[in-house]
């Protein structure tokens, strides 16, 4: 059996279903210092307005990305 090096270099901590967001309105956003800790964010299933690509409730955490 080979094993594989991971090449992550992000811990991913998922919040919530990436099933529950529209999949246009996924963003990454440095959070805290730079490069260290990110946070994945959407808008919810139904309230993103594509014509001016933006939330109409504002974004919430799917997913905080911590290095490793």
């Amino acid at each position: 059996m080979v094993k594989r090096k991971s090449r992550a270099k992000y811990k991913r901590t998922r919040v919530k279903s990436p099933a529950k967001f529209d999949k246009r309105s996924f963003r990454i956003k440095d959070v805290g210092r730079p490069e260290h800790h990110k946070i994945i964010v959407g808008c919810p299933k139904g309230k993103f307005d594509a014509k001016k690509k933006r939330c109409k409730v504002g974004t919430q955490v799917q997913t905080i990305l911590e290095k490793k």
